[in-house]
């Protein structure tokens, strides 16, 4: 045993190096050959060490934004929820796995410090408790039976749920039997809201206890809706609203104690953990929440999400940010995707795949794609919008076939129950985004997995235990069922002689969930696969050879007057069957309470319903809703304070009022505009295929990669002549092609700009070095026929740019412009040059018709509409505009367009923030005498 020696006494200049967080985690001195891994567990440590929760934001972020990797053209940062983040060239940074290939993952490194790395923004960076969050979905009917203490203690809560009062909590919901309280459907809500993904393969014993309760047979309650989290509190508001403080209490304990009984399954413990949390919270500020609940339900539903800790905060998102619940979803669809194939897979192909399987369900509904895209980042909505269009994508090989899952993602049965939870819940989730109910074939990666399980002997139901006699639950079970057959024998319960009670089936706080598939058989019989049927006609009753349907759910409404109650998809489960006629409610709405508040009821009677032949999510007199808004500056909300205080969405604004007989000639007049897009930008395009073009600069790119370092005579990247007028859209065609190359990673995706006359200053001998500066770049040189026609110098630029390209390597690719007039003379003076250049014509902007289409095009881009009167205005000017100097071109149509816009700002009653609404309406008084002003000298 070697010598005890004393600590060695720290010494001034020690201090800083003993206490900073730099020591906090495996260091880089590990010696691991895993940068993620080590990365990961630096920030785990760093998080959990003392200093953090004191720390300044500022340093915060530096101890973060200082473990970054970079690789190739990519940069990894793990930060919020537990997420990896990658950010491509595009400055974008979306959720994303790190590579599976351990040589892939070694290739990365320590990002450098300096200004070459992406701005992080500050929602990507932990908190701490937020590190604690697993996958978003989890299904809680999935897999083997419960616990038998489980069980007991569910039915336990559900015999106090029974144990009150019907006139005080009385329901009137067609979802559930005749004498049913207002406390059952809370427990109900809370089972279904704590599973996750309610998703039931067979018989189940926590759903056996609510059969009898409900009007729905227990062979359909297999694909079920998770209830809105406004929806829970919408059951405690309604009784605080009524002024039943006691009534209030009674709700909570119900919810918290079925809470608290899913917490001993791991499966139901993601929800269940923030959901006991809550109630338990909020069990001693009911007297505080009776104020809070006069400034309506939002501001309840504010105080629920402050009461819940930061680390179960992950459930709440689905509600209050769908957008982003849909980004982290597919961060664990591409984690199974990978497991499932078993093999490593490049990042972005593992990335794709995952994109191919949500356009596998989106093919049924693709309207509702326009929501799921401003989600994405350009790569995988480029992908998910080819693979919808071509039926020869590549990617639909991942596509299910015959309702099975290609062999590749036949895993074991944990793969497939995750592959099945996370499916369904991102289908529940682009619902939401795009406003609209589920298609009525299912979803299909969803019901392929479910098929795949069904058919995987682990998946096959394991029996109970066997007992020698009655187990304590059975116990409970039998006195359940001997109160359920005297409630049905009971005869109604009057009305409350003294205080009169609102009803308090409540109605699902806007945005709820939408309508989940119900189980029908097929014509072979089989049963279990999802099968959503149209929205009906009628909230009533229809008449069909099968069990009945209930009229499909307004998933998103509005505020307005409630319409006739049909069975809430958020407090029930899918295609519950209505009463087989509609009849007199037995529980009539009370009279309002005698005291005069000066403020309105929290709850109509009944749930607000849609009528007839109103679209889902649009109530009686109102237009229907754009989609869920596109991601904004702060998208990411890990903190508790954050993410469970996101305050509800705004109602979404109608659109100004236009003239009744304004027609929407915008799309009539760019459906025959030769407009191309590609990376995210938009081009009026000449007499050449600019999406030929933009393949062409992507192979050469590649080619000339590939040609590194061998003998060959020339190995430059691609060269393009611009012939056009000035301000034609070569800035616009430049963008496109950086970001083209940069998508096969042969170029940084920034566009540079240089004038001939600033070459000119350079002399010819300059000119290599001028156009080495911009390497891995896009470089538009303005000028090039002047400068290699004009001056006794000339012919030395044109030998020097000839010799740059030809002779040596150049890495900049060159966009050169041109003007038409002085093709034929540049092309005498300097054949060489032309010939290594691509020519591209740029559109004509004299021709009024592609003024025209370039007038709608700038006004689609910046959300603007021009009324009947105003086309013709415009129709009539945009022809004599002439231009001046360098406002000429698509910079003089642009100039007047904005002149448009500034005058109607200008006279608007009230500040508009452009966006805020739907679009904004431009007149012709917005533009009369513009183009006379615009062409004067």
């Amino acid at each position: 045993m070697g010598i005890m020696r004393p600590p060695r006494r720290p010494r001034p200049g020690d201090y800083y190096h003993h206490v900073s967080w730099q020591l906090g985690g495996p260091g880089r001195g590990t010696g691991t050959d895993d940068p993620f891994s080590t990365v990961e567990a630096e920030v785990r440590a760093m998080v959990s060490a003392p200093w953090w929760n004191a720390a300044p934001p500022p340093q915060r972020a530096e101890a973060i934004t200082s473990r970054m990797l970079a690789g190739a053209g990519e940069w990894w940062l793990f930060g919020a929820w537990a997420r990896w983040y990658r950010c491509g060239l595009d400055g974008g940074w979306q959720p994303c796995p790190p590579p599976a290939d351990p040589s892939a993952r070694r290739r990365a490194f320590t990002a450098p410090r300096g200004a070459g790395n992406p701005p992080v923004p500050p929602q990507l960076l932990p908190t701490g408790p937020d590190l604690a969050a697993g996958r978003i979905a989890s299904g809680g009917f999935l897999g083997p039976p419960p616990e038998p203490a489980v069980v007991a203690r569910l039915e336990q809560a559900q015999i106090n749920a029974l144990s009150v009062n019907l006139a005080q909590f009385a329901l009137a919901d067609p979802a559930f039997q005749a004498n049913t309280p207002s406390t059952l459907a809370a427990a109900w809500s809370t089972l279904l809201w704590c599973a996750g993904a309610p998703v039931a393969l067979d018989a189940h014993p926590l759903i056996g206890l609510f059969v009898p309760y409900l009007t729905t047979p227990a062979d359909r309650l297999r694909w079920m809706t998770p209830p809105d989290f406004g929806t829970l509190v919408g059951y405690y508001a309604a009784r605080l609203g009524a002024g039943d403080w006691s009534g209030a209490s009674l709700i909570v304990r119900v919810m918290h104690d079925v809470a608290s009984a899913l917490r001993g399954d791991a499966r139901f413990r993601p929800g269940a953990d923030a959901l006991a949390a809550i109630t338990a919270a909020s069990l001693p500020l009911v007297q505080h929440d009776m104020a809070t609940a006069r400034y309506g339900p939002a501001a309840l539903i504010t105080e629920w999400r402050r009461r819940c800790p930061a680390e179960f905060a992950l459930p709440l998102v689905r509600d209050a940010a769908p957008g982003e619940f849909l980004r982290l979803g597919l961060y664990d669809l591409q984690q199974i995707v990978a497991q499932l194939h078993g093999h490593p897979m490049d990042h972005n192909e593992v990335r794709r795949t995952a994109v191919a399987l949500l356009a596998a369900d989106l093919h049924a509904a693709p309207a509702a794609a326009h929501a799921v895209l401003p989600w994405l980042d350009p790569d995988s909505a480029r992908t998910l919008q080819l693979t919808l269009a071509d039926a020869g994508h590549p990617g639909r090989r991942w596509w299910p076939r015959d309702g099975r899952l290609p062999e590749e993602l036949r895993g074991d049965t944990a793969a497939l129950q995750a592959l099945l939870a996370t499916s369904y819940t991102l289908g529940l989730t682009w619902c939401r985004l795009a406003h609209s109910a589920p298609p009525p074939t299912g979803f299909a990666v969803a019901a392929a997995a479910a098929a795949a399980l069904t058919e995987t002997p682990g998946q096959a139901a394991v029996p109970p235990p066997a007992a020698t006699g009655p187990t304590p639950w059975q116990i409970i079970e039998a006195a359940r069922a001997h109160m359920a057959s005297e409630r049905a024998t009971a005869p109604a319960a009057p009305e409350p002689p003294a205080a009169p009670v609102s009803a308090p089936s409540p109605e699902p706080v806007p945005p709820p969930a939408p309508p989940m598939p119900p189980v029908v058989e097929t014509a072979a019989g089989e049963a279990g696969l999802p099968r959503i049927p149209p929205p009906a006609a009628s909230p009533g009753p229809t008449t069909t050879d099968g069990p009945q349907e209930a009229a499909s759910p307004a998933a998103f409404a509005q505020d307005g007057p409630p319409a006739p109650p049909v069975p809430p998809s958020a407090t029930t489960t899918p295609g519950l069957v209505p009463p087989a006629a509609p009849g007199p409610d037995p529980y009539p709405a009370a009279p309002p309470l005698p005291a005069p508040p000066p403020y309105p009821p929290l709850y109509p009677q009944s749930p607000s319903w849609p009528p007839a032949g109103t679209t889902i999510g649009q109530t009686a007199g109102q237009t229907t809703p754009p989609p869920y808004p596109g991601p904004q500056t702060a998208p990411y909300l890990p903190q508790a304070t954050q993410a469970t205080q996101a305050e509800e969405p705004p109602p979404v604004p109608e659109p100004l009022a236009t003239s009744a007989a304004a027609p929407d000639v915008v799309p009539d007049v760019l459906a025959d505009a030769p407009v191309a897009e590609a990376y995210g930008v938009r081009f009026l395009c000449g007499e050449d295929d600019i999406e030929r073009l933009v393949t062409e600069v992507r192979r050469r790119g590649k080619w000339a990669q590939r040609l590194r370092g061998q003998e060959v005579s020339s190995a430059s990247m691609p060269a393009l002549l611009l012939i056009g007028g000035p301000s034609s859209g070569q800035r616009r065609l430049g963008r496109m092609v950086a970001r083209a190359l940069a998508d096969v990673d042969v170029s940084s995706g920034e566009l540079h700009e240089v004038h001939a006359e600033e070459l000119r200053e350079r002399g010819p001998e300059g000119l290599r070095a001028a156009l080495a500066a911009h390497s891995g770049h896009a470089l538009l040189l303005e000028g090039l026929d002047g400068l290699l026609l004009e001056g006794p110098q000339a012919g030395a630029y044109a030998a020097a740019l000839y010799r740059a390209r030809a002779e040596g390597v150049s890495d900049t690719t060159l966009l050169a412009t041109c003007e038409p007039a002085r093709l034929a003379d540049l092309s005498a003076a300097a054949p060489e040059v032309v010939t290594d250049l691509r020519a591209v014509r740029m559109p004509d902007l004299s021709d009024p018709g592609l003024r025209r289409a370039l007038l709608a095009l700038l006004a689609e881009e910046r959300r603007l509409r021009l009324d009947a009167e105003a086309w013709q205005v415009a129709a009539g000017d945009l022809p004599a505009l002439r231009g001046r100097g360098r406002l000429t071109g698509a910079r003089l149509i642009e100039t007047y367009l904005d002149r448009a816009t500034a005058r109607h700002l200008g006279r608007a009653v009230a500040t508009q923030a452009i966006g805020s609404t739907g679009m904004l309406v431009l007149t012709g008084a917005d533009f009369h005498g513009l183009a006379a002003e615009l062409s004067s000298p």
